[in-house]
């Protein structure tokens, strides 16, 4: 079903309902049926080229998980009634300032705080710089980037459904690898499931963000956090098109989707 409003996109995928012929013999139930997911994906600010990748890569991923999910840059959405229909929301590639008025911000706090799920995906902490507890939900403020580089991604916490994916403890990750304003492993709230080794890429190179210093030292990437009884996940990984082809990547997102939504636990 595709709804497209005068002023935002949005997509319904009844995916309970589309694929529930399609079950196995055994009828087994995958971990998170019957998930239900808002995604966000309005830009005030930059953007980003893969965002139509990244929503046929969520719309796939609730094909075959037999999630529904809502695809919308509509901000109305943000209302206690509208969000508790949701397990997670997720801001896929938002930026700017402003995405959500007053009473909007206010819903997605409440939202949050009585035990829903957040996942931000790579500019989600591009967003929003002037609302204190948008701050608090996402760990740090986006500060600048070199360009696209391979870089050795360092898998911190290998238990957790966002990073088993990985396989290893080490591996090698072409993006464009965000730094940021402080290092959430400072918040002892913060939990940095993965950082990003400086010295295995050119962070000095910086032709877009003069005079801001874009080293960080220890360098995290992908986190996670409890707000109030909900559950906050962040991942600056997602800049490029075709990594929402790639299937580790896909596992990522559905990792971070399930812990937020408390249907999937670290070991």
């Amino acid at each position: 079903m595709i709804h497209i409003l005068p002023v935002c996109f949005c997509i319904a995928v009844l995916a309970s309902i589309s694929f529930s012929q399609n079950r196995t013999p055994e009828n087994i139930q995958q971990p998170g049926q019957g998930m239900n997911v808002l995604v966000f994906s309005k830009t005030l600010g930059f953007y980003h080229g893969s965002k139509p990748n990244a929503i046929k890569a969520l719309y796939e991923i609730a094909h075959g998980k037999k999630w529904q999910v809502t695809f919308t840059e509509d901000s109305t959405f943000f209302t206690d009634k509208e969000l508790s229909k949701y397990n997670a929301v997720v801001f896929l590639l938002t930026t700017g300032n402003d995405l959500l008025n007053e009473d909007e911000k206010r819903a997605l706090q409440h939202y949050v705080e009585g035990g829903g799920g957040f996942v931000g995906v790579h500019t989600a902490t591009d967003t929003e710089f002037k609302w204190p507890w948008y701050e608090k939900l996402v760990g740090a403020y986006f500060i600048g980037h070199p360009p696209v580089h391979e870089a050795r991604l360092i898998i911190e916490k290998r238990d957790h459904p966002a990073t088993r994916c990985f396989g290893a403890d080490t591996l090698k990750w072409k993006d464009e690898f965000y730094s940021f304003d402080r290092n959430p492993r400072m918040n002892s709230n913060v939990n940095v499931l993965a950082s990003v080794d400086e010295k295995s890429y050119n962070i000095d190179e910086n032709p877009w963000f003069k005079n801001v210093n874009i080293v960080m030292g220890d360098h995290p990437l992908i986190w996670c956090q409890h707000i109030g009884r909900g559950r906050s996940f962040h991942t600056a990984l997602g800049h490029m098109p075709e990594l929402y082809d790639n299937e580790m990547f896909r596992n990522h997102l559905i990792g971070a989707i399930l812990w937020a939504a408390a249907k999937a636990e670290a070991k």
